[in-house]
């Protein structure tokens, strides 16, 4: 998200907090929904003889869908109730310190590009419907956290690899 969006080298010059924040924990919502919702369509394909009406892959896209939309709302909830009537300069340190951490960063572009993949293949196949595209994207974002610890810990240009290398080659801000 900090390609996108300018990031001062001070908390109180952070323009977009606001966005910056409900943006992230939007996204962070859709996340833990699309995880559930698979793995609630799994577990109920695998006990319910009703559910195996549809394929395994079908059943745990729709449910991740409706798992994304559900927790997306639960997150928007939360998000006003835990910010109610904070001042702007609490929404701005939150905002800075989400730029600032590289390693979300990371995250955020890995998960973004992932539900992009993700949606366009869910848009592609015929009769998914909003489940479907809505799931699809989830599960891909998903599949782009996934992706980015896989290409952090193999020695990627991420954060982790920097601190496990020579401290005299570390990408350090100051």
């Amino acid at each position: 998200m900090d390609r996108f969006v300018p990031h001062p080298d001070y908390a109180e010059d952070q323009p977009y907090s606001r966005t910056i924040l409900t943006t992230h924990v939007l996204h962070r919502g859709a996340n833990v929904g699309a995880a559930f919702g698979a793995l609630y369509g799994a577990a109920r394909y695998g006990l319910s003889a009703h559910a195996r009406k549809l394929p395994l892959a079908t059943s745990m896209v729709q449910a991740s869908g409706v798992g994304v939309v559900l927790a997306t709302g639960v997150a928007a909830l939360a998000l006003s109730g835990r910010m109610y009537g904070r001042q702007g300069i609490e929404w701005q340190d939150r905002s800075w310190r989400l730029l600032e951490n590289r390693p979300q960063n990371g995250i955020d572009e890995w998960s973004a590009s992932g539900a992009l993949v993700g949606g366009v293949l869910g848009g592609v196949k015929e009769g998914l419907r909003w489940k479907g595209i809505t799931g699809s994207a989830g599960i891909g974002s998903v599949v782009g956290i996934a992706g980015w610890a896989v290409y952090n810990k193999m020695g990627g240009r991420g954060e982790q690899a920097n601190a496990v290398g020579d401290s005299e080659k570390a990408d350090v801000r100051s």
